[in-house]
């Protein structure tokens, strides 16, 4: 499987994490199954049906050639053959509201066609590009236009520009957070939602359930208690509880499972999961 990141344009870089392509093709053609557990950062997902196999839901029903996915709050499924050829955007956690104008919780756990939200020609132009690096480029000059028209949120903004974004798990960061900006925590926290598509507090579950991935590969499961502390859970029970919500595993058999790669926190495997 060859997985790459490409750079963002620095005019970017507030709104975009990084471009990414995924590409796999081989002589032989077997099942793969992807595994998406909740995660932060906005994606946006181009996929070649054209020449490679489509991705398609738990339900068997092929996803849009060019799609976005919002926040999300909880595990998915996804399938498709070991013959692929994905491209897409990972966004900063704020960035869809900007971009596409809209309450950003309407697409939490959501996964529409970005033509529905912008009729563009962007999948056409993605889909005759002659590489991925053209699509950085075709998607940069999209990005950066959207950007140049858009009103963002000063407040919010800020936020994840600075250090404010990884203090947003009790209340006494919240009022100060809020304190600083001279508006009420009420007023933030709508800020926020309408912004990112969670609560604060959901967003802080979330970023600490992220930190564990890594934290897991290189740790014995005897060790979650210490695991648990480090993450700043009260105890082992309460990370164990976010974890299987999040992921739908407990980390015990999130540590046993195989998987072939991973892009953010979607992790791709060969078979059913059990």
């Amino acid at each position: 499987m060859n997985y790459k990141q490409y750079p963002v344009h620095p005019a970017l870089k507030n709104w975009i994490r990084y471009f990414w392509s995924y590409d796999v093709c081989t002589s032989t053609v077997e099942a793969l199954h992807i595994r998406s557990f909740a995660d932060r950062y906005p994606r946006l997902v181009f996929q070649d049906i054209c020449s490679f196999s489509p991705i398609k839901d738990a339900k068997g029903t092929v996803k849009p050639i060019c799609y976005l996915s919002g926040v999300d709050t909880e595990p998915s499924d996804a399938f498709w053959d070991s013959q692929f050829s994905h491209f897409g955007v990972s966004f900063q956690p704020h960035a869809l509201h900007l971009l596409f104008g809209i309450n950003a919780a309407e697409l939490t756990n959501q996964m529409p066609d970005i033509q529905l939200l912008d009729k563009t020609e962007i999948p056409t132009l993605l889909l005759n590009a002659k590489s991925h690096i053209e699509r950085v480029s075709i998607l940069s000059d999209y990005f950066y236009k959207r950007i140049s028209t858009a009103k963002g949120d000063m407040v919010i903004d800020h936020l994840f520009q600075g250090d404010w974004a990884d203090r947003l798990g009790n209340e006494k960061n919240l009022a100060a957070i809020a304190s600083h900006y001279q508006i009420s925590e009420r007023q933030l926290q709508r800020k926020f939602k309408q912004n990112v598509g969670v609560s604060a507090r959901k967003f802080a579950r979330i970023a600490k359930f992220e930190k564990s991935l890594p934290a897991l590969s290189s740790a014995d499961y005897g060790s979650l208690t210490q695991l648990a502390y480090d993450l700043e859970y009260a105890d082992q029970s309460h990370f164990i509880k976010d974890f299987k919500l999040f992921s739908g595993f407990s980390p015990y058999e999130f540590v046993k499972q195989s998987s072939l790669g991973s892009e953010s926190a979607s992790f791709i495997y060969t078979e059913e999961l059990t």
